[in-house]
């Protein structure tokens, strides 16, 4: 069993609101067909727009809402003509605040043959609303399914000390605790690089090893579902 997320950047332009790149899940698909797995899109262009200009207002909430299920569609569609049958699950269906509090929704399609797609959302909370990311969301995913590995893939090869275009900018083969990195592009609610950085460590405490790979590095995906070590990518390993 894996988990894989989509990262925003990956899959949309964050520069460009409702701007979805075709082509990059599948590519994915052709790899994980056939693989357990659990997956995860970020939502982009598409919903943080939203949430910076609303907030969590009601209207916010419902605009936000609107515009995941159209990016939602555009991923379960390509990885569906990609032989890959993945269920939409809605995050605020199954979370109340951070915590999943309905996993049977996620472990059910699972045992049916299916690629569970959870993503960014808002979700109730003890406090009203509140904003939950798909690294968040990785987080319980892999206190719940223990899996072998857990990927994110994104618009760059790893985790870098700054934007990779930065003058000065470094690569991180390896990371080993919290480090200082700077930069996301884009509108971003949820944390940014930082927070999957957290995030990793966080599933690595629980026993899995954790990769930052290019979602476009499809030799490093199958070294990675086949038990091997990616050279291209950073890793967290168990701690």
């Amino acid at each position: 069993m894996f988990i894989v997320k989509f990262g925003g950047s990956a899959i949309t332009d964050k520069t460009r609101p409702y701007t979805y790149i075709r082509g990059r899940v599948a590519s994915v698909a052709a790899e994980i067909r056939g693989v357990p797995a659990v997956l995860i899109h970020g939502a982009g262009s598409f919903a943080h727009p939203h949430v910076k200009a609303f907030g969590l207002t009601p209207l916010g909430i419902a605009y936000t809402k609107a515009a995941l299920r159209r990016l939602t569609a555009y991923v379960v569609e390509e990885l569906a003509q990609a032989g890959v049958a993945a269920l939409p699950v809605e995050p605020s269906d199954v979370f109340w605040g951070k915590t999943l509090a309905r996993p049977e929704v996620v472990t059910h399609a699972v045992r049916h043959g299916m690629y569970p797609l959870l993503h960014g959302d808002i979700v109730p909370s003890d406090d009203g609303y509140v904003v939950i990311s798909g690294d968040d969301i990785a987080v319980e995913l892999a206190k719940l399914l223990k899996p072998r590995a857990v990927l994110f893939l994104m618009n760059v090869d790893g985790i870098y000390t700054a934007p990779p275009n930065t003058p000065g900018a470094r690569k991180i083969e390896v990371i080993r605790g919290d480090v200082e990195v700077e930069g996301t592009a884009g509108i971003d609610v949820t944390g940014g690089v930082r927070k999957k950085i957290e995030a990793g460590l966080a599933i690595a405490r629980l026993g899995a090893p954790v990769y930052y790979c290019s979602i476009t590095d499809r030799a490093s995906l199958r070294e990675i579902l086949n038990g091997g070590e990616p050279r291209n990518c950073t890793a967290i390993k168990p701690l």
